[in-house]
């Protein structure tokens, strides 16, 4: 299982579509490629930190079998995070974005996730290639997957490591 910071990065990570709207937002205002360059380099790290820390999590966890029970998608959840997070953003009266403000729902978000057992659905991974599915395993605890498959079988997901209390990734074809 990830440790603490591991966890807090992949969380951290998810804020990289803010940066790119913020980016997209001071280019367009200046048509110029140094405004917000900035956001844009964040972007970036953060994206490749978070293809790092899930592939790294495919190579170094401990692999564990699964028999699963029962599979729901829950991809349209990435889509709902994605519009409540970008929208205040696109539309701005003033055409100022405050950074003090921007600190401090962060904050707070990674307050939250970090002592829940809450996962904020990080649309990075969705970008990268994967789905989210809820699932039930034998025992009856239920996880959140994500895996590059469409399930369509839940015996083609044998194999996992888990990433977080109750997030697990499939590797089952790595």
């Amino acid at each position: 299982m990830l440790n603490k910071v591991a966890k807090l990065s992949l969380v951290a990570t998810s804020m990289a579509p803010i940066c790119l709207t913020l980016w997209f937002v001071d280019f367009s205002q200046q048509w110029n490629w140094r405004a917000g360059l900035g956001y844009f380099l964040a972007a970036i790290l953060m994206a490749l930190l978070c293809y790092g820390l899930v592939w790294l999590s495919g190579k170094k966890l401990e692999k564990l079998p699964v028999k699963i029970k029962a599979v729901k998608t829950v991809d349209k959840e990435v889509v709902g995070f994605l519009l409540v997070y970008l929208l205040p953003l696109i539309n701005q009266a003033n055409k100022v974005i405050s950074m003090p403000v921007l600190v401090f729902v962060a904050v707070i978000f990674f307050f939250i996730v970090q002592n829940s057992h809450a996962y904020h659905f990080n649309p990075l991974l969705g970008f990268f290639g994967y789905h989210f599915y809820e699932i039930g395993i034998e025992g009856g605890i239920t996880y959140v997957l994500i895996t590059k498959q469409n399930i369509s079988d839940c015996k083609s997901i044998t194999k996992v490591v888990q990433l977080t209390e109750y997030m697990i990734m499939d590797v089952s074809h790595a």
